[in-house]
């Protein structure tokens, strides 16, 4: 990444903190989250300080592996931080 951004200076721009990007479309018995890629690309576009342009590589890396960290921890925040160390 080229810019250094912390999770909280994502988190406290008012579309990010006012924006559930994780929603449950199955049930409470079997759940099945999913990730909204507008809110997602957002957060990868302001950790990295520019716009994605056509170079998608970095950012199906990064989405990867927020899922996985969020599948790991159910915190947004956390899964954040983990991915943009």
């Amino acid at each position: 990444m080229t810019k250094e951004v912390s999770v909280r200076e994502i988190m406290s721009d008012w579309f990010f903190l006012h924006f559930d990007p994780i929603v449950n479309v199955g049930t409470t018995k079997t759940p099945m989250y999913v990730v909204d890629s507008s809110w997602l690309l957002g957060v990868y576009e302001k950790s990295i300080g520019k716009d994605i342009g056509d170079d998608f590589d970095g950012y199906v890396e990064f989405s990867d592996k927020f899922v996985d960290e969020y599948n790991a921890t159910g915190d947004v925040e956390l899964a954040l931080e983990k991915v943009m160390k």
